[in-house]
């Protein structure tokens, strides 16, 4: 969907009270389904690729070293 097309149905949003503002919701949220899928999918290819390490708040990563 557009940029443009996209900010209107954002900005319809705001009157979530009235039935046009709620249809507007639903359409802006169904709208954002698809990017976050493909971001989602993306990712999970990038995991499957590289190992995760989960690291404590501060802790740097270890890199492999070459032999």
């Amino acid at each position: 969907m557009e940029k443009a097309v996209m900010e209107k149905l954002f900005a319809k949003t705001a009157e979530v009270q009235t039935a046009e503002g709620l249809a507007a919701l639903k359409e802006f949220a169904a709208a954002l389904t698809t990017p976050i899928l493909q971001k989602i999918e993306l990712e999970s290819i990038m995991r499957k690729l590289f190992a995760v390490e989960k690291l404590a708040p501060g802790a740097q990563a270890s890199y492999p070293v070459a032999i």
